[in-house]
């Protein structure tokens, strides 16, 4: 995609692809490897929101074996003013597409293209590898594979290599996202395994769940994606690094951390309403709860006795008092959650009049032992990055987590983009109804606590399994009805960050916590917005 970065700090990146047959080709990287990957449409397994992208349109992220990808943008360049017309960018023109390709490279990619959309290939592919490597010898597959596929998805197999071609692509006004193909042995026996996951029918194979076998192996994760930062800073200074969360740590701690973050929305939405008329949103999508709304000191007073046994009505008023930071007499949302802790929840649980659902997500002593093991580790990657001055993407994964991975995410913005630009991006998902909503509630978060908003916007790899789930779980589903509602979701929530710098979110000093969105997006549409 020719990178350019207009003034509001909005960058656009194409993804698009078959992971599925990527991974046989990634087969012949070591597990410490670095890859850079450009590779054209084929065939998106995850989801229907796709569109057929423009000519040329690159995909800069190839993973699916490893645990992590770094991912890096190049800075506008002369030739970049040279290749791109005065009016923008425009898909149509053939020159600025494919300008940096020979003509055996675009043959090679039309061939993998085609061959992408064949499904019986793409479903069958790990049983064609294993029988050319018996028919063919593994030294003949290997190379075949390394001079096909490999050599059109990964730009090299260590940063030495891929600093080359990074370069080359910059000549002609092309940025690059690096993926760092990289996985923690497991030398010893897995400690507990979690539940089978539904969330990976019809997700990507780029949408990986990590399977948890130990603390041993979570910190071993942690290592590898300070490796990732190192191999950033190395090859492409101004680039990210991505790492999913749920290679740091036991994905059902991960679930339960949600769990409980769920329960604590929910207290807010009773504890702010009338008794006679309050609804039951237990069966709501998470971000489409409505949470706008504010609670005087009188309301809270009243419905937390309802719920909670206090030794003194004092201690509810001084509850109230160290909530209502603002001393306003009343207590919003963004309040509320700056102040209720995950790790203090159990203290607010143990005086339940009943032991309903807010008692049941509370984190035992053996959970908020491993809770803070995984913030530990997320501060060392994290502290690591903000000292090299690279970008974090966190990936966004399954509902189920979610909101344990948007907790975390806001803990480590508040610390670490505070300095001349947004360390760590968070990753929003806007097939989620509700999501938009999330958005301007964070941006408002940075404006107030004072950090800079460091945004992906994505549309979501999980439409499938989250609707199946939801219907056999007899809720509402929380993905959006309709393509249109998840484009408007997603252009909205473009237009509510890049207004945000421009002080029109509605708030008086938008540019005092800036904020910068990586617009992910397989939609030419998107990106010409």
């Amino acid at each position: 995609q020719p990178n350019r970065v207009p003034p509001r700090r909005a960058v656009a990146a194409n993804m698009a692809g078959s992971s599925k047959l990527l991974r046989v080709s990634q087969q012949l990287v070591s597990q410490r490897s670095a890859c850079a990957g450009f590779r054209h449409q084929g065939r998106l397994a995850a989801t229907s929101f796709a569109q057929p992208p423009a000519s040329g349109s690159l995909l800069l992220r190839p993973s699916t074996q490893a645990l992590f990808g770094v991912r890096s943008f190049s800075s506008q360049t002369k030739a970049e003013d040279e290749v791109l017309p005065a009016g923008g960018l425009d898909f149509t023109d053939g020159q600025i597409a494919f300008g940096s390709k020979s003509t055996f490279e675009l043959f090679r990619g039309w061939l993998i293209l085609q061959t992408c959309a064949v499904g019986w290939i793409v479903r069958n592919c790990d049983s064609l590898y294993n029988m050319s490597i018996k028919i063919l010898r593994p030294y003949i597959t290997h190379e075949i594979l390394r001079y096909g596929l490999f050599n059109h998805f990964c730009a090299g197999e260590n940063v030495k290599e891929i600093i080359p071609r990074m370069e080359h692509l910059r000549t002609y006004g092309v940025g690059g996202i690096l993926d760092y193909a990289a996985e923690a042995k497991d030398d010893g026996e897995p400690i507990k395994a979690p539940k089978a996951e539904e969330s990976t029918a019809g997700a990507s194979l780029t949408a990986r769940n990590y399977d948890y076998n130990g603390e041993k192996i979570c910190d071993a994760n942690a290592l590898i994606f300070m490796d990732a930062i190192r191999a950033v800073k190395d090859a492409t200074p101004d680039g990210f690094a991505a790492i999913k969360l749920s290679g740091l740590c036991d994905p059902q701690l991960m679930e339960r951390m949600s769990s409980c973050l769920i329960q604590i929305t929910h207290l807010f939405w009773k504890i702010s309403q009338d008794p006679a008329t309050r609804k039951d949103i237990s069966k709501s999508p998470y971000y489409a709860i409505d949470r706008e709304f504010k609670v005087d000191r009188d309301t809270f007073k009243t419905n937390w006795l309802d719920f909670f046994k206090v030794e003194d009505d004092a201690d509810v008023q001084k509850m109230f008092d160290k909530i209502d930071t603002d001393k306003a007499g009343v207590i919003s949302y963004l309040q509320w959650t700056e102040n209720i802790r995950l790790s203090g929840i159990n203290d607010i649980a143990a005086s339940c009049k009943h032991k309903g659902p807010m008692y049941e997500a509370a984190l035992n002593d053996e959970e908020l032992q491993l809770y803070f093991n995984l913030i530990d580790r997320v501060h060392r990657i994290l502290g690591l990055a903000h000292e090299l001055g690279v970008r974090v993407m966190v990936d966004a994964e399954w509902i189920d987590i979610q909101p344990a991975i948007d907790h975390l995410v806001l803990t480590l913005q508040r610390k670490y983009n505070t300095g001349d630009q947004p360390i760590v991006f968070q990753t929003y998902q806007t097939y989620l109804k509700g999501m938009h909503q999330s958005v301007l509630r964070d941006l408002a978060r940075s404006q107030r606590q004072g950090w800079y908003f460091g945004a992906k916007v994505v549309r979501g790899a999980y439409m499938v399994s989250e609707r199946e789930k939801a219907k056999k779980r007899g809720v509402e589903s929380p993905i959006n009805d309709t393509y249109e509602d998840t484009e408007k979701n997603y252009h909205d929530t473009i237009e509510s960050i890049l207004g945000h710098n421009v002080g029109n979110t509605g708030s008086e000093t938008g540019k005092d916590s800036e904020a910068e969105v990586l617009v992910a997006s397989h939609n030419r549409g998107s990106i010409e917005l």
